[in-house]
């Protein structure tokens, strides 16, 4: 791992710890998704926008505002690339909270029915449509092995129990 690459852990793993303890979402996963979107925290819409997942501008987002990039997308198993609009934050914080109430919605049920499997998790993500990329999960997993993230994972007693609640939203995530 590089100096650039702990330096981007060493920053966001405080806040997906908390992040985890409050909504049960596997942190390795988060952390998995975090470096894949964001390139370790090097790509302009992570260091520009503040938005570490890739996610697209939409109506329910708490973000500040959007931002238009270059990106690839994957139709019937071939990468194409399109323009589109990000959501785009004041903080890794708020990206965080965006990123919890993306996963409360109900596509990704499945994903949360698995959270203390992050491997699943992850897999379950990729089934819901989080990426077009059919690929996703896999890349979730290689990081997850590669780079030990597991070892921030709560154990169950530790996650959040029944539901939680994302920081200043009535939005819940069910955990095991």
């Amino acid at each position: 791992m590089t100096a650039q690459q702990a330096n981007f852990l060493s920053r966001l793993v405080p806040a997906v710890l908390a992040l985890q303890s409050r909504t049960g979402l596997p942190g390795s996963v988060v952390l998995a998704q975090a470096i894949l979107e964001s390139g370790w925290g090097r790509s302009l819409l992570a260091r520009r926008n503040k938005n570490l997942f890739g996610i697209k501008a939409h109506k329910r987002s708490q973000a500040s505002d959007s931002a238009a990039f270059i990106t690839t997308e994957y139709e019937a198993g071939k990468a194409r690339r399109q323009k589109a609009r990000f959501a785009s934050y004041r903080s890794y914080d708020a990206c965080l909270q965006d990123y919890a109430r993306l996963l409360c919605r109900p596509r990704y049920a499945r994903a949360r029915a698995v959270v203390a499997n992050p491997f699943a998790f992850a897999t379950e993500l990729q089934r819901a449509g989080y990426a077009t990329d059919p690929r996703y999960a896999r890349k979730l997993h290689l990081l997850m092995r590669r780079y030990l993230l597991t070892q921030y994972d709560l154990s169950p007693g530790a996650r959040a129990q029944g539901s939680a609640e994302p920081e200043s939203t009535g939005t819940r995530v069910k955990t095991q």
